[in-house]
């Protein structure tokens, strides 16, 4: 990220929105601590950044901005207008904005666009193997490639989530300082909303034979056929939800906010996952497998095997 005095984070995932604020500051080599404000103290924030420290000449200012890039209407920026053409190069002024969008029309993005960096955050595949790198690198600790692929897999994509995981692996092994495979087994429990996602994701994939795997999985680890059901089916009203609303012209960020997911990032995976399945489609599935439990439990059939048909889509 270029350097410079203004800086525009945004992303829809607030535990990555903060990981990345404490990043900056690192690679800024501040030492000093964050000082918060709320981007309506417009008037604090000039004469907080126009000061020098008492113990340390630099200061890492950061600005809740979402009461200024959320709302419609614009509100009186003429101090941070006049701040931005004199600052004091001393001062970092990060503004942050949990949002995975933000209005590029608005003064201040113009103001940091022009004097600054903007940076829009989102979570990768790459973003998290990185991350997990250089966290176990920095705390002086070694993990395999595989086991570092491995340990993602059983983890859900909230930074925050995989810190306190890889914390309680790093205190496990305090003395040997290499974490492999059998310590994330032991350690780090499957997260089953992820592989429920996998599951569903490959049913309307067609994937069969990665749908056939995830269901034994669930099988062999002691989870009988109606609670499988039961989650298969709680997923595809989640599909069904995000559909509707989708339909009903709402934004990635309305639909995590009303659904409360933690980031806009899980309503795009969802979308991709029933874009070629009409909300019609995803009720079948839904009366399917209602009708599967319903001969479950008055003794009409293997529930197994009744499964087994549905997830091939032999039955369909």
């Amino acid at each position: 990220m270029k350097k410079s005095n203004f800086y525009l984070l945004y992303s829809g995932d607030k535990s990555l929105l903060n990981n990345e604020v404490n990043k900056l500051k690192k690679n800024l080599n501040i030492t000093s601590d964050s000082i918060y404000y709320d981007i309506e103290n417009v008037s604090d924030i000039i004469v907080e950044a126009s000061t020098i420290g008492m113990f340390d000449p630099y200061k890492f200012i950061v600005i809740d901005s979402d009461n200024y890039f959320l709302q419609k209407s614009e509100f009186d920026i003429s101090l941070l207008e006049e701040y931005f053409n004199n600052y004091n190069t001393n001062s970092y002024l990060i503004f942050i904005l949990n949002s995975g969008s933000v209005d590029s029309k608005k003064k201040l993005y113009k103001l940091i666009n022009d004097n600054g960096t903007i940076n829009k955050l989102s979570v990768t595949e790459e973003y998290l193997d990185t991350f997990v790198r250089n966290y176990i690198k920095d705390n002086g600790f070694t993990m395999s490639d595989m086991d570092i692929k491995f340990f993602l897999g059983r983890c859900n994509k909230d930074i925050d989530n995989i810190k306190n995981e890889l914390d309680k692996l790093m205190l496990y092994k305090l003395e040997e300082k290499v974490i492999d495979k059998d310590d994330i087994i032991l350690l780090v429990d499957e997260d089953i909303d992820d592989t429920v996602f996998e599951l569903v994701s490959s049913i309307l994939k067609n994937d069969c034979n990665k749908a056939m795997k995830l269901y034994y999985n669930f099988i062999n680890n002691g989870m009988d056929v109606s609670q499988i059901i039961a989650i298969i089916a709680s997923q595809i009203r989640l599909l069904f939800q995000v559909k509707r609303l989708y339909n009903s012209g709402k934004s990635n960020e309305e639909i995590a906010k009303i659904l409360e997911f933690k980031s806009p990032y899980r309503v795009k995976y969802l979308l991709n996952d029933c874009y070629y399945y009409s909300e019609d489609d995803l009720i079948k599935y839904l009366s399917k497998l209602a009708d599967i439990d319903k001969n479950i439990k008055s003794g009409n059939g293997d529930g197994k095997f009744l499964l087994e048909l549905f997830i091939a889509k032999k039955d369909m």
